[in-house]
């Protein structure tokens, strides 16, 4: 498998203008990683609605270009530029990344390749869920996991993070997940770190598994961060529940000054079976559950390709959440506002990694890839990022 791979990185690089150059050895480190307290410059690939770009961009890295197939995406990245002083640079290019080489991403970003500190990235996970097909590399979006490997070849930059869903762990027997692990060193250039997490044990109000490949030529391994919610032994903090991620909202309708907080209207046939679940039951017919007030929320997910995906029903009212109240289990602040209608607005809510865990996530690559001295608490992030409805 790993010449196939070779063979389809080194065919897209010859399609966009770029071919491999060479990786080096498991010898080569940096000199130098003491940038923390400088502007870190960070190239986005797959960015989305944002979740990963607005996360990093709250710890104080320069996503320098954003980029996305889904127009409705990059008009939601740049909408939100500006209206928090640690993200005012977005610059979203639309492409499809099969197409593109890493000289168009640094021309557009106007970075020398030289200057690039990180890439961060989450090819579509679709292809990988435990929620969709699980078609793995027979799925055309399984195959962009090689682009993003192409792009990382091609700038080389001092750390990269790559985000997926823990089935990848699973599918093809684990081949897969191996796979993609001994290609992301590059041949020894990057030491690579794994870890799987539960984001609902780092104070999201959501049961959401994920994993994230950390490659650094420093030559160290970046340790597994510890859980600070929930059941576990390092955790001394109760979970964060729904009912928290919801409070201090109206109800929805045109009345509402909160951006995306309408939602469907339903049947009375359906209201009333919606008003006799009991927590954490699901409904027979839309599959979906009712959120459970004092438990976080259940994934988030997004559908098919053939419609977005539905919300879960409202705890103490009998409809299914809004693209906001989705939003707010993903820890999106209220001032992020999504462009677009319905099902545009929900992949881009469920698709994305939660900001809160990926400003986490940011302060430990800062502090162990860049010797930051120390990292911003979770409460200090929640105060970056406005999340008014998780503050104490």
């Amino acid at each position: 498998m790993i010449l196939v791979q070779e063979a389809l990185i080194e065919a897209r690089g010859a399609e966009t203008g770029n071919g491999l150059s060479s990786v080096g050895t498991k010898n080569n480190t940096v000199n130098n990683c003491s940038k923390a307290n400088n502007s870190l410059n960070a190239i986005a690939l797959f960015s989305g609605g944002g979740g990963l770009d607005l996360g990093f961009s709250a710890a104080g890295f320069n996503i320098r270009i954003s980029c996305d197939i889904d127009a409705f995406s990059c008009k939601t990245l740049e909408l939100n530029s500006g209206k928090r002083p640690f993200y005012n640079h977005a610059k979203a290019m639309q492409a499809d990344i099969t197409k593109i080489s890493a000289n168009d991403l640094l021309e557009k970003a106007n970075l020398k390749k030289e200057s690039v500190d990180l890439l961060i990235g989450g090819p579509p996970c679709q292809a990988f869920s435990i929620f969709g097909q699980r078609k793995g590399l027979n799925d055309p979006r399984g195959n962009l996991v090689w682009d993003y490997l192409r792009i990382l070849q091609e700038i080389q930059p001092t750390a990269f993070v790559f985000e997926n869903v823990a089935g990848l762990k699973s599918i093809h027997n684990g081949s897969l997940y191996d796979e993609i692990l001994n290609s992301l060193e590059l041949g020894g250039l990057y030491t690579v770190s794994a870890h799987s997490y539960q984001l609902a044990n780092f104070g999201i109000p959501q049961f959401r598994d994920r994993i994230f490949f950390i490659g650094t030529k420093t030559g160290k391994l970046v340790p597994i961060m510890n859980s600070t919610h929930g059941n576990s032994d390092c955790a001394n903090v109760p979970y964060r529940t729904a009912s928290e991620a919801l409070r201090q909202l109206p109800e929805p309708g045109k009345s509402s000054d909160i951006p995306n907080h309408s939602g469907r209207k339903h049947s009375q046939r359906i209201i009333d079976r919606y008003h006799g679940l009991e927590f954490g039951e699901r409904d027979p017919n839309t599959r979906i559950n009712k959120l459970h007030p004092e438990r976080p929320s259940y994934t988030i997910i997004v559908g098919s390709d053939k419609g977005g995906g539905k919300g879960h029903v409202h705890p103490f009212s009998p409809r299914e959440v809004t693209p906001r109240e989705s939003a707010r289990m993903q820890t999106f602040p209220d001032w992020w506002e999504f462009y677009g209608t319905g099902r545009h607005v929900i992949r881009q809510v469920g698709n994305a990694v939660p900001p809160l865990f990926a400003a986490q996530l940011a302060e430990h690559v800062k502090m162990h890839v860049f010797n930051a001295k120390r990292k911003r608490s979770y409460d200090e992030l929640i105060e970056i990022l406005g999340l008014d409805y998780l503050q104490d």
